[in-house]
Parts: C-alpha cells; sequence; structure tokens
C-alpha cells in the first residue's frame, strides 16, 4: 500500500500577497500620476544651464526606509502659448538630448554648477524624476540587488506612462552617481555614469572612444558620426596676498601702499573688525574650449596628431571659482557661537576685578573731584593724571598690556594722545542720527558703543575667545568708572537722553554720559548752568522775589487782605504764563522752574510696563504721582496764592473748558470727587524744585548703570552687541568693495 504523504507541511506561495516590488511598483505609480497632474509650461531658452529648478518630492518606506521620489522641472519667467497637446514634445527627454545647445554644461567644480543637478549638468534634461534615499538615513543605496529592485520598478513605471526619465541615485549622495531608464512609445534610453580611476589607453583619445562607439552601431550604418568634444585647462590656483588688517592694531595694520586706498581708510579706520583673507584662500580658474557638432571626417584626435588645440575651438569660457574664507566671515561665525554662552564673567577673569575700591579708595576719588586740573586733561592733553589716578590692575586674560591698551586707547582716544588718528569725528556721528523709522537699531557710526562692540568680536576671534573678550568687558567698564569717578565726558556718546532707536548698549552709555552732566553742572558749574537756563526767564524767578513786593505792583489788595494771605516768600518762577492771572486775584500767573523728567533706557521702561500689568492700575498712578507732586509743590512756591484750577491751566489745557458764556472750569475728570490730581494737590506744599528730593540721582544712576554692565554674563553681551556688529559688518563690505 502507498505510503501516505502529509502535504501539510510543505511551503505553499500565496501569490495574493504583494510582494514589497509591487507595493513599491504602486507608490512609484501614484508618484508620477501626480507628477502628470502638474502644470508645467514649455520654456524658452537656448541654454538649460541658466533656468532654474522647482522640485516635487514625495517620501514612503520602502523596508521600514524612508525613500524620496523627488520630480525635477525646469522653469523660467517667460513662457510661449501652447496651440495644441503635441506642443509639450518640446520638453520631451529626447528634444533635451538631441539638442545641440545643450551638449555641455558648466563644469562640476563651479559655482555656475551648483545651482544645477547633476543629472541636468550630464545629460542636458530639464524634466527628470531621482529615487534617493531621506536625508535622515544612514544607509544608502550600495548593494547590486538593491539597483536592480529600484531601478526594475523604474522601468516598469517608465513603460508605462512614458512621460519623464527616472533615475536611481546609487552610492554616496557627494559621488553623484545615477542608474536611469527614460522611454517612450517606440525607444528606450538607459542613462548609466561611469567612474574610472584611471582610463584605458584606447579611451584616452576620441579615435579609441569613436571604434567603441562604431562597435555598438549596426554593420548597415554607413552615415558619418557626428560629435562635440570640450576640453577642460584648469589654471594655477591663484592665492590671495592680502593680510589681516585691524586698523589701531600696528602688527595688524597695512599701509596703503599694500592696496588700501585713501576712500577705504576713511570708512575702515573706524571700525575694529578685521578684513583680509587666510593663507589658504584662492580661486580655481577654468578655460574650457568646446568643438560642437562637428563630423569625424574633420576631427583627428589619436596619440601621434590632434586638431583640438586652444587656438581652432569654436567656442571658448572661463569659468571662476572662489574658495576664500576671510577673517571677517571667520569673526562674526565665531562670535554667533557665544548667543547661548551663559559664563558670568568671573569664571574668567575672577571675583571684584571690577569693584571700584579696587586701586581707588573713597579719598583718591573725593581728592580728584575737587581738584581743578581733572577739567584740563583733555584741553591739556596731559595723562599724568590718569597715570596717578588710575592704572589698570593686570588683569587675568590672554591680552597683553601693549594689546589691551591698544583696544582701550582705540575706544577712548581722548585719554590717550598717542592714539589722536582715532578720535572722534562729531559731524560724521550726526550725519548717521537720521530720522528714518526704517533704520537698523544699532548703534550711530563711530560711536564709542559701535567700537567696543566691534572689538569685542575682534579680541574673541584673534585674542584668546571668550577669555580675551572677558577681558576687554572688565577693562572697559574699569575706564568708565574712571571717567564717572573725575566726571569727564564721555567722548563718542551723544548727550541728552537715552535713545530708544539705539541698541541697549548705546543707550546704558548716553545715561551714564547724561549722569555725568547733571554731576557736572550740580557741583562745578552751577552758575554756568542757571545762566544758560535762565536766558529766557524773568530774573524775579532766579533772584526771588517776596510776597509784599508782588502785592505792591498790584496795588489792589487792602492791608486786611494782605494780613490775610499766607507768609510765602514766591520763588522758583521761570516766567510768566502769557497774561494770565491767577484766578480771584489779579497776581500774575508764573511758570515754575521744575525738576527734568526722569531719563530711562529701554529695559527700564519694560520693566515698569510690566510692573503696571502686574500690579494694576494702583502702582500706575503711584509712579505718576511723584513727578506730579514734584511739578505741583513748585507751582505752589512760585504761586503762594495759587489753586488747583491755575495750576492745571497751565499743566494741562485741556481740562480747563470754558461754557458757552465763557466761564472757566475744570473737565468732568478733574471734577471726580477724590481723583488723583484732587489728592496730590492737598499733599503738595509750596517747595521749589531745588528743595525737593531729587527724582532723578545721578550718582545712584550711574552706578546702577556700571552695575548692570558689571554683571553681564557671555550670552548677554553678546545680546547687547550683536546687532551694532553686523551694521559695522555691513559698512566694512561696502567699504571693501570701493578699495
Amino acid at each position: 500500500m502507498a505510503e501516505e504523504i502529509d502535504d501539510s507541511g510543505f511551503y505553499r506561495q500565496d501569490f495574493s500577497t504583494v510582494s514589497n516590488w509591487e507595493i513599491f511598483n504602486a507608490q512609484l505609480g501614484d508618484v508620477i500620476q501626480k507628477l502628470n497632474a502638474i502644470e508645467i509650461d514649455a520654456t524658452i531658452g537656448s541654454d538649460t544651464y541658466q533656468l532654474n529648478y522647482k522640485v516635487y518630492t514625495e517620501t514612503f518606506l520602502v523596508y521600514k526606509a524612508k525613500i524620496c521620489v523627488s520630480f525635477y522641472y525646469s522653469t523660467n519667467s517667460e513662457h510661449r502659448e501652447r496651440n495644441s497637446k503635441d506642443d509639450n514634445t518640446y520638453n520631451s527627454m529626447y528634444c533635451d538630448l538631441m539638442n545641440i545647445r545643450r551638449t555641455f554644461g558648466p563644469p562640476l567644480k563651479t559655482s555656475n554648477c551648483k545651482c544645477l543637478h547633476v543629472i541636468s549638468s550630464l545629460f542636458g534634461l530639464q524634466r527628470f524624476a531621482v529615487i534617493h534615499p531621506h536625508q535622515s538615513n544612514q544607509k544608502y543605496i550600495t548593494n547590486p540587488s538593491e539597483f536592480c529592485f529600484f531601478l526594475s520598478a523604474a522601468t516598469v513605471v517608465a513603460s508605462e506612462y512614458n512621460t519623464v526619465p527616472i533615475f536611481v541615485q546609487i552610492y554616496q549622495p557627494k559621488l553623484n552617481m545615477f542608474l536611469g531608464v527614460g522611454m517612450n512609445a517606440t525607444l528606450r534610453t538607459n542613462f548609466d555614469i561611469v567612474v574610472l580611476k584611471q582610463s584605458p589607453g584606447e579611451c584616452r583619445y576620441l579615435s579609441g572612444l569613436l571604434q567603441i562607439f562604431k562597435e555598438k552601431l549596426p554593420f548597415s550604418n554607413v552615415q558619418p558620426i557626428s560629435l562635440s568634444v570640450r576640453n577642460i585647462y584648469a589654471l594655477e590656483t591663484i592665492r590671495f596676498r592680502y593680510p589681516m588688517n585691524v586698523p589701531f592694531l600696528k602688527r595688524f595694520d597695512v599701509n596703503g601702499e599694500d592696496g588700501i586706498g585713501d576712500k577705504y581708510k576713511s570708512w575702515d579706520k573706524y571700525i575694529a573688525l578685521p578684513c583680509g583673507y587666510f593663507p589658504d584662500s584662492g580661486t580655481d580658474v577654468y578655460l574650457v574650449y568646446s568643438w560642437v557638432g562637428i563630423s569625424e571626417i574633420f576631427a583627428i584626435d589619436s596619440p601621434l596628431h590632434t586638431d583640438f588645440i586652444p587656438s581652432k575651438a569654436h567656442i571658448c569660457n572661463m569659468y571662476q571659482t572662489a574658495n576664500v574664507d576671510s577673517y571677517l566671515t571667520s569673526c562674526l561665525r565665531d562670535f554667533l557661537k557665544l548667543y547661548n554662552s551663559k559664563e558670568a564673567l568671573e569664571t574668567f577673569v575672577g571675583r571684584n576685578v571690577t569693584d571700584s575700591s579696587d586701586g581707588v579708595n573713597m579719598a583718591d576719588a573725593r581728592y580728584h573731584l575737587t581738584n581743578p586740573s581733572i577739567r584740563q586733561i583733555r584741553s591739556d592733553n596731559k595723562l599724568n593724571i590718569k597715570e596717578g589716578y588710575q592704572s589698570l590692575k593686570k588683569i587675568a586674560g590672554p591680552l597683553n598690556e601693549s594689546e589691551l591698551k591698544s583696544f582701550i586707547a582705540f575706544m577712548f582716544p581722548d585719554l590717550y594722545p598717542d592714539n589722536e588718528n582715532y578720535c572722534y569725528i562729531n559731524d560724521m556721528a550726526a550725519r548717521n542720527i537720521e530720522d528714518n523709522p526704517r533704520r537698523i537699531k544699532s548703534s550711530p557710526f563711530n560711536s564709542l558703543s559701535s567700537r567696543v562692540s566691534c572689538a569685542l568680536v575682534t579680541c574673541n576671534a584673534h585674542f584668546g575667545g571668550k577669555n580675551g573678550l572677558a577681558q576687554l568687558w572688565i577693562a572697559f567698564i574699569r575706564e568708565l568708572r574712571f571717567i564717572w569717578n573725575c566726571r569727564l565726558s564721555i567722548q563718542g556718546i551723544s548727550g541728552g537722553f537715552p535713545d530708544t532707536r539705539t541698541c541697549l548698549l548705546n543707550q546704558k552709555l548716553q545715561m551714564l554720559n547724561y549722569c555725568i552732566e547733571r554731576s557736572k553742572c550740580r557741583k562745578y558749574e552751577s552758575k554756568k548752568y542757571l545762566s544758560d537756563v535762565g536766558s529766557n526767564i524773568d530774573p524775579e524767578g532766579i533772584v526771588g522775589t517776596n510776597f509784599k513786593e508782588v502785592s505792591d505792583e498790584t496795588g489792589n489788595e487792602t492791608e486786611d487782605e494782605f494780613f490775610d494771605c499766607t507768609e510765602y516768600v514766591p520763588e522758583g518762577r521761570a516766567m510768566r504764563l502769557g497774561d494770565e492771572n491767577i484766578l480771584d486775584s489779579d497776581e500774575p500767573l508764573y511758570i515754575p522752574i521744575t525738576q527734568d523728567p526722569v531719563p530711562k533706557t529701554e529695559d527700564e521702561l519694560q520693566a515698569d510696563a510690566e510692573a503696571m500689568l502686574k500690579l494694576g492700575s494702583g502702582f500706575k498712578i503711584q509712579m505718576m504721582s511723584f513727578s506730579l507732586l514734584s511739578d505741583m509743590e513748585a507751582f505752589k512756591a512760585a504761586n503762594p496764592k495759587g489753586k488747583m484750577e491755575d495750576f492745571i491751566r497751565w499743566y494741562s489745557p485741556k481740562d480747563w473748558e470754558k461754557d458757552e458764556f465763557g466761564v472757566g472750569q475744570l473737565s468732568a475728570r478733574m471734577r471726580i470727587p477724590g481723583n488723583t490730581w484732587q489728592t496730590v494737590w492737598k499733599q503738595a506744599q509750596p517747595v521749589a524744585a531745588n528743595k525737593q528730593k531729587r527724582l532723578f540721582d545721578e550718582t545712584t544712576e550711574a552706578l546702577k548703570v556700571l552695575s548692570y554692565l558689571e554683571t553681564r554674563n557671555i550670552a548677554e553681551i553678546y545680546d547687547m552687541v550683536i546687532i551694532t556688529v553686523l551694521h559695522s559688518a555691513i559698512i566694512k563690505f561696502k567699504a571693501c568693495i570701493y578699495i
């Protein structure tokens, strides 16, 4: 009896289950169908290599790996109208392949080829699809079985849709290796790229290549072969001889004889950014000689003779590729790396290195503040007081004493007479302060904030990195402390209130300069200050007129009325308010001398705004009441008989309304019982501005500025100077163009 065979253990192939190859075929077919739906106009142009390319990419999984299919097609601003469906053949694969004007593209190593895909440069195609691994994949298509997998799928899809050639990228992307296939109804074209480490002898000349080509043709072909030849000659690399130039550093300075003209120096000498190129920078030049569409009968190229010599070329082109790395680019690139560096300054230079007590005690400070010779430092151009007052203490860092002095002298040339060539130019600074709302929020050109910003970047790049930057920043702050202690004006910084249109560093320096000017006016030049302010002031406002003299001038008050008045002596009068008189009195209404508004920098204004949002309207009223109380007290001191209505007439004319009969009265918001204005008016006492508590304490504010600068970390310093640095780099670049 025959043995029964149990065939349940035998493998049976289930042909109803699709394979990975079939899935990929279906996905690729869907992508090609989507590409066919894209409306692409036929472009006009004789040169493919000047066209722009658009890319449409689809991504899907194959063997759990991401595979991309990218469709490249050329676009141009000029289009020609389609008259029929057959007009699309202008962009077909075979039109591109047979177009003699697209035989050669630019050399692959030139910058002109960077905007082109390698396939377009090699084959002259305007439309094609590429199958390639996703950028996130570490695995490339390197196995021959994978070549067959993707290329066979491309062949099936190309034969079905025959729209564009399809390529498969193999090996590493930098090798630019592709396999491809293209079809139409009657023809099939295979695309291969062959790379040889060393070419065979028969392939080195045209005669050998023609022989190989003819072997592929049928014996019945008797027509002469048309060919195109291109020879590329790489010239010797041109090296740049342009050393690094930092204007104020002698060992990096370049004289005008070395290629920097006077026009360039006039712009560049105030920007402490390096220019020039690294020694390995150079330019590659290629000469390309082409013979296009010639017959093999008239072309001889063999080991014994060649007709393809440059002097007989039909077309000659030169391509240039600059492989340069400038010091300015490297400098900015290194500085941009500091945006998230949170190290404190004391990490690099130690603790208490910026303390004002280092080398300067309070007794010395008082001596120099009261010494009249301090004011003659700039006029006499002497540094003995500087050297005796504060010799810069050795700060830990990579900068030696000479280099550190060069940087500081460039920032403060008025304190170092040896650096007179880099003094600040007032008209240049004024020219750059424009009322342009779209200007860069940086610093005025050739200002102190601009110089210190650029110096920090240069120091970071070429003088020790973060250590050098911290060392220079500390030295800069110590110079500011010396200037503050001696009450010297800061050169290179505009006067007045901080300009919020500039960067924060410039605002802080403006605040410090304003504090110095206020201190000088208060302590050393009070008489001159009062004379300047009072040039348009009634002398009575300065000297102060007692109440009895005013009463005698009016002559309308009786002795009883005079007895009922408070014996306040009017003081702090600036000028009379037009022809206005005090209500219910014939006495003139005077404008009081008030305290100046409180200047604030951008960060302080932002802090106040955040506090108002957090604490509510009560905090806002409290902040406003300080200034309002000061003005009300000054008004009462100047107008002893004045009422709140008189104050409103001067301080807020919009809140003084007149009815239909011409009778004046307070506005509705001022008549609200218990409002802030009424409350503050009741609290106000008649106190002249010069006797009030100061709203702005210049000493406190100056020390706040210095403390703010001292406590910044590397990232915060970066934030303060980066915009100014980029602005200066733009000016530097423009100056270099006109060398």
